[in-house]
């Protein structure tokens, strides 16, 4: 539990950090590093832990991790001196008379302006399904199509892999006008989630191996999709708020809304396949990605009003 609150409260600094020390275009640009460095880190510990279990003791990988984590923090520091004095962005107003009525209301009436509150529960569906897939990736291979237990965990690896490519993918697509609206490019992923989703439900269960192949690829698919509208709604869109003083804040709150979606996946997915059976998990895996799209509709009026505002 303290190690998971550690992790929690990481994530809205850095956005506050790199929003108000950045500009717009250097501010999606170091996202991208902080993001693809973090599943970098997550394909080292996957390949990293079977071997320290195999040879040493599990207890080495804690070891490990905290010793990084010491040893980072003076490198930390000594960065976050440097970027701060640096004063590298000085559009953002300092003075709430300058950001209008939004500005000088709560937090609440901003984001209910903004119209982001239906996104908070698009991003419990991303949440949903981009942690579901990565948890239940392996069970899912090897209940479905019944692989050995080793050969499943192995493609634990593909899904960061993936994701790596899909937040590149999407930073360039961010310069595109479509993308540049984070609700816009959302609703996109989530579409082409469904499409995926929908075509590995034909394929689930099946005792063809191109069958099963094309189902791992589905899969990959979708949770690459998620990373990237995680890259969206969690690294970008917080971003929008710093002008308001409020890129932590929207950013803590997005953040949570993912690991709520990530907690309920954790239990709803094995109940679905208890069901259901795993045909039943990837149809559910649509209906999710559904209701991502239905509220990024709900939000994008909204939301496009505001980004506009600030060109």
């Amino acid at each position: 539990a303290t190690n998971g609150l550690a992790q929690a409260m990481l994530w809205p600094p850095i956005v506050k950090i790199l929003s108000e020390n950045l500009t717009s275009e250097a501010f999606v640009k170091a996202n991208l590093y902080v993001t693809a460095a973090a599943h970098i880190s997550t394909i080292i510990l996957y390949l990293y832990t079977p071997i320290c279990i195999e040879f040493m003791s599990w207890q080495t990988v804690f070891y490990t991790a905290s010793a990084l984590a010491l040893s980072v923090i003076p490198v930390l520091v000594f960065a976050l001196r440097g970027a701060v004095s640096g004063n590298l962005k000085e559009t953002a107003p300092k003075d709430d008379m300058k950001l209008g009525d939004a500005g000088r209301s709560s937090y609440l009436a901003l984001i209910l302006k903004v119209g982001i509150v239906p996104i908070f529960i698009a991003i419990i569906s991303m949440g949903f399904l981009r942690d579901g897939i990565e948890t239940w990736l392996p069970t899912l291979y090897s209940g479905a199509f019944g692989r050995e237990d080793s050969e499943s965990v192995l493609l634990s690896v593909l899904v960061p892999v993936f994701a790596i490519v899909m937040l590149y993918v999407t930073t360039a697509l961010h310069k595109t006008k479509i993308f540049d609206n984070e609700v816009l490019g959302s609703l996109i992923t989530f579409g082409v989630s469904i499409l995926a989703a929908l075509l590995m439900s034909t394929l689930i269960e099946s005792e063809n191996s191109a069958a099963r192949v094309g189902c791992l690829l589905f899969a990959v698919v979708i949770a690459g999709l998620m990373h990237g509208c995680n890259f969206l709604l969690i690294s970008c869109l917080p971003g929008r708020f710093a002008r308001y003083h409020r890129a932590a804040t929207t950013s803590g709150i997005c953040n949570a809304c993912v690991y709520v979606g990530a907690a309920i996946s954790m239990y709803g997915i094995p109940a679905v396949s208890k069901w259901l059976g795993w045909r039943g998990v990837v149809l559910s895996w649509a209906v999710v990605a559904a209701a991502g799209v239905v509220f990024c509709l709900f939000a994008i009026k909204k939301y496009s009003r505001f980004i506009r505002a600030e060109e």
